[in-house]
């Protein structure tokens, strides 16, 4: 198991992100800044760092002398978002069929059922949780281009936000979620990254 150390700042981002994604921090909302800061008990230094991560997240937009606000979202957004990432993954996913390993599987092919039974009982916090593991791992273990891996990462919180807003709204994205992991995990095993 491989420990890596998370800045105040990246705690401080992953909190505001995860208030954002389940949209407890809505669109156009005002981040102020000192009021955050006494809130979460920080420096103002560490939450304008923390800032920047969620900037280059796109959760929120920074306007020097103005302040931040949550991003605001749209149809087009999540179009444009989509179309980018299947890009992403397909090459992530051409990678994984080059490069798996008897076994680096198993634990990917494992979750599809625990996948499957969340939906089955309309779970969708913990199909949410379940469906971005299983991206976060296949990043972090077939990912080896590192501009690859890193803008794949920088997208999933704006990712999950869309995701969780279409979840909220019903929209069947758990199910073509869980066709799109199945269809991948067959192409992976064959050894296809189509």
């Amino acid at each position: 198991m491989s420990m890596v150390a998370v800045s105040l700042s990246e705690q401080i981002s992953q909190h505001l992100a995860e208030q954002i994604i389940l949209g407890e921090l809505a669109p156009g909302e005002r981040l102020h800044e000192i009021e955050l800061a006494k809130q979460l008990n920080v420096s103002i230094n560490s939450l304008r760092e923390a800032m920047r991560l969620l900037e280059k997240q796109h959760l929120v937009i920074l306007q020097p002398r103005r302040g931040a606000w949550v991003c605001n979202v749209s149809e087009e957004q999540a179009e444009h978002l989509y179309e980018h990432l299947f890009l992403l993954f397909g090459a992530l996913a051409e990678r994984a069929a080059q490069q798996w390993q008897p076994g680096s599987l198993d634990d990917l092919a494992a979750m599809l059922p625990d996948l499957k039974a969340c939906m089955d009982r309309n779970d969708i916090a913990a199909a949410h949780h379940l469906g971005f593991k299983l991206v976060d791992l296949v990043t972090e273990r077939f990912g080896g281009n590192h501009y690859l891996a890193a803008d794949i990462r920088d997208l999933i919180p704006l990712l999950k936000r869309y995701s969780f807003i279409a979840l909220q709204q019903g929209t069947g994205e758990l199910d073509s979620a869980m066709r799109i992991f199945t269809r991948l995990l067959k192409h992976l095993l064959a050894r296809d990254g189509t």
